[in-house]
């Protein structure tokens, strides 16, 4: 079932078993498998509406501080989906060294063995789009790969990727919801506080409001807080009632340890024509996507007290250097079937995805090279090959100082906005010099000089970090309430029924696409839920 908030009389109570707030791939996930899994009632809300709202989305702009970012707003999308509109459809598990015991890693790992998350992928994959068959061609394509890799595995290795196409969690899991006999989703609703209990250690209710539109409170047994890296964060600081600091931020933790993927473009002049390096590159991942992805392989990580990295190696062709490049991409962006549909997304980020007149009117002004560019986006011609670009992604550590915190500033329905810090740090920097140099010593092998040949005119680090809208952290796991909001349960310390869902719980980052283990989060959880529910209505009867 579908409701509308606004329709929702002004001052109302709705009564539910369990509710979850935020309705991106976390939230639905949990909710579809509480649907499966119990028959308890569940109402999931959600800020915006079918479609994108820029009214709604104002909801979302902050500051930033620390290195150049992203306006925030622009980089999370407040509609049912959540930010699956901007999802690249990568689904790749967490690197599996990000799931150890790292003692070189500040603030530790993890607070569950390293395959409790195992159980869930197949359902998680299956969530994300990615179906038996397809798993199953990608995964035999990738032992092909591995068996005829010219590079050596003990220092560099492939990744196996897999690539939906991609699921909008909103549409694709409407009709599942709207059928779902015992979960109510009010759209339009935004939850402004949390309130606790007399002794403060519950959540006793949600104070839920609509712009231009009514109040209301959800009463539940349980909480979930499913709103997104940021939002989480946000929420908890900002719920003060019975807690001045905020709900669960005795120790001082939430909004501390925020992350991001930290990515870097290196370039390197290649020869044309019908290469080691082009048969190497040429084949893509997952059978679709223009890119290989490799990683420094984890016996080199452990040894050398590395932290995760993977990169994506890619060509880049004859007119896509000029001037011109980025109009034919905006173009071919504005006028396809959107890969990306976030309303934001623009080559890369930033802007409204539209039409531009400029940009037609660069492509007529240098026609030759628009075409040329175009070709090579879209045929890949061997002769058209100028360079590679190395793509890597690194992982961060948990610095406390990077955090997300509130501003004076309050937004339309009186919640305080906020403000994010983003830096990075040496260990960072030494991950990504170092596999780099890893990479090109074994591509030095095919592409003898290729080290010599970097076509980058400044240093790409710090110079040209950008972020990759994955929000991680600020809610992070930990067995020990002073370095974490949640435990191993994702429930939050010191408040019995109320828990979080979704990349702000992860301890470490990893360097990958947070998609798929939100998703396995979201399973684990509801499994949990379903088995304290089952308990406790046992005692009760």
């Amino acid at each position: 079932m579908i409701i509308d908030g606004r329709s929702i009389p002004d001052g109302s109570v709705v009564a539910t078993d369990v509710c979850i707030v935020g309705g991106g791939p976390a939230g639905i996930s949990l909710a579809l498998r509480l649907e499966e899994t119990t028959r308890h009632r569940v109402v999931l809300l959600e800020s915006g509406g079918l479609a994108f709202d820029p009214t709604i989305q104002t909801l979302a702009r902050g500051e930033t501080t620390g290195r150049p970012y992203y306006p925030l707003h622009e980089t999370r999308v407040r509609m049912l989906g959540g930010s699956s509109q901007s999802w690249g459809g990568i689904c790749t598990p967490l690197d599996p060294p990000s799931m150890e015991d790292r003692p070189w890693v500040s603030r530790g790992g993890w607070p569950f063995p390293d395959g409790a998350l195992d159980p869930y992928l197949d359902e998680a994959l299956l969530r994300c789009g990615i179906t038996p068959a397809a798993r199953a061609a990608d995964e035999a394509a990738h032992a092909m790969r591995l068996a005829e890799w010219p590079l050596d595995t003990t220092r560099v290795e492939p990744v196996l990727v897999q690539f939906s196409r991609p699921i909008r969690f909103g549409s694709h899991y409407r009709d599942a919801l709207v059928s779902a006999e015992r979960i109510a989703v009010h759209l339009n609703s935004t939850v402004t506080e949390l309130l606790a209990g007399k002794g403060g250690d519950g959540i006793n209710e949600v104070v839920v409001r609509s712009i231009e539109g009514p109040t209301f409170r959800v009463r539940a047994a349980l909480f979930v807080l499913a709103g997104g890296g940021v939002e989480n964060a946000r929420l908890l600081l900002a719920s003060t009632g019975r807690h001045a600091d905020g709900v669960g931020n005795a120790h001082g933790m939430v909004g501390r340890c925020f992350m991001e993927h930290p990515r870097v473009a290196n370039r390197y002049r290649v020869r044309s024509g019908n290469t080691a390096l082009g048969r190497l590159v040429g084949g893509g991942a997952a059978g679709t996507l223009r890119f290989l992805r490799v990683q420094i392989a984890p016996g080199i990580q452990r040894r050398e007290e590395l932290l995760t990295w993977h990169a994506n190696l890619q060509f880049g062709y004859a007119g896509q250097d000029a001037s011109v490049w980025p109009s034919v991409r905006r173009i071919a962006i504005a006028t396809r079937s959107p890969w990306n549909e976030s309303p934001y997304f623009q080559d890369g980020g930033g802007g409204r995805t539209r039409l531009r007149s400029s940009d037609v009117g660069a492509v007529l002004r240098q026609p030759v090279a628009g075409v040329l560019g175009a070709l090579g986006a879209v045929v890949g011609p061997a002769p058209l090959r100028r360079w590679l670009e190395i793509i890597g992604s690194v992982e961060q550590v948990a610095n406390p100082e990077n955090r997300i915190e509130l501003t004076a500033e309050r937004d339309a329905l009186g919640v305080p906005r906020v403000r994010t810090t983003w830096s990075v740090n040496e260990v960072e920097e030494r991950t990504h010099r170092r596999a780099v140099e890893l990479l090109l010593g074994e591509l030095e092998r095919i592409e003898p000089g290729i080290s010599a040949g970097c076509l980058d005119r400044q240093d790409p680090w710090p110079n040209e970090i950008v972020g990759t809208w994955h929000h991680v952290g600020a809610t992070r796991m930990s067995a020990d309430p002073a370095t974490g909001v949640v435990d191993a349960d994702a429930r939050v310390h010191g408040i019995d029924n109320l828990y979080i869902v979704g990349s702000s719980v992860f301890p470490v980052s990893g360097s990958t696409s947070p998609t798929v283990a939100i998703v396995q989060l979201a399973h684990r959880l509801g499994d949990h839920l379903a088995q304290r529910l089952a308990r406790e209505t046992s005692r009760v009867t």
